[in-house]
């Protein structure tokens, strides 16, 4: 049988139907619907029908997690092999932290709305995936750039795969950024169709008030190994992870590091949310299976490669 690995995305894996699936009971997803809508003071599915009300960070944050826990259950009802480890990148971590059963839905409802409300309102800035240039030459483009125009502000925010880099910043960083980079090797710099600078030090103020929530969550053990963004290693003290979402804040997601764990523990790798974005970071690696749940074609897919216990 094959070691599985369970991985939750972040943001950008948000659509209009990322709710629906046939693996779980509606009834149960409508309970879920209701218990969101309640703690947002909102209707879920007004917000899914309105593509600018799904992309405000502070409704996009609690859905995708909301998204998660509804294939969470058609995890579970597959009777699927529990995982040897799991991850989930940048939002994705509550995600996973509530599949390990170390957050309940409803806290990790309740941290994502104030995470995102909170991001939401930091300063402006941008984010922008730089393809075909390496980690540590981007890292250093990003310090020539920040030492070399006072007002400027760029740094990665999430190393994704070897061939992908997000960096984030203020404005002027990010534009100047856009220019130098491609002169230096950069193949593609694609603007993200965000306003924020995630993972860098413009999310201090955020990350500062959002801590004072989060310290009085409670936390359990996890019953899964999670590796966390901030180390890229496996966390079970209750303190530590608390501590490290508090650092992914403001601090770039070690995603390559991540999946580098992920290939040493495991030999399928399962994304558990509405698309399969981190599917298409886990390519390269030493991987039997990559399969994501929202795929129609799921469940005769996992049959196949004889994942399933019954």
């Amino acid at each position: 049988m094959s070691s599985i690995a369970c991985v939750f995305p972040g943001q950008g894996s948000q659509h209009p139907e990322m709710l629906k699936t046939d693996l779980v009971d509606q009834s149960f997803i409508d309970e879920k619907i209701e218990i969101v809508s309640q703690i947002l003071q909102s209707d879920v599915s007004s917000i899914l029908e309105n593509e600018s009300q799904l992309n405000l960070t502070s409704f996009t944050q609690p859905l995708l997690v909301l998204s998660s826990a509804i294939f969470s259950e058609a995890y579970k009802n597959l009777s699927l092999s529990d995982p040897t480890v799991i991850a989930g990148h940048s939002l994705g971590e509550y995600s996973a932290l509530m599949f390990a059963e170390s957050i309940t839905f409803e806290d990790a409802i309740g941290m994502t709305h104030l995470r995102g409300k909170l991001m939401q309102h930091s300063e402006e800035g941008k984010m922008m995936a730089i393809l075909g240039l390496d980690s540590k030459t981007i890292d250093e483009a990003c310090s020539q750039i920040n030492e070399s125009h006072k007002s400027a502000y760029v740094a990665s925010a999430n190393y994704n795969s070897v061939k992908q880099t997000v960096i984030a910043g203020n404005i002027e960083g990010i534009e100047i950024a856009r220019d130098f980079l491609p002169e230096i090797g950069a193949k593609r710099c694609i603007e993200l169709n965000v306003s924020i600078a995630s993972h860098t030090r413009l999310m201090t103020d955020a990350a500062n008030e959002f801590n004072e929530s989060l310290q009085k969550i409670n936390f359990s053990a996890p019953r899964y190994p999670i590796i966390q963004n901030y180390t890229g290693e496996i966390e079970t003290d209750i303190s530590t992870i608390k501590q490290n979402l508090f650092n992914q804040l403001t601090k770039p997601v070690l995603w390559t590091k991540t999946m580098d764990k992920i290939s040493q523990s495991a030999s399928c790798l399962i994304e558990v949310g509405p698309k399969n974005i981190l599917c298409g970071l886990s390519k390269g690696y030493d991987l039997s299976s990559i399969l994501y749940i929202a795929d129609q074609n799921f469940k005769d897919k996992v049959q196949n490669i004889w994942i399933r216990l019954f």
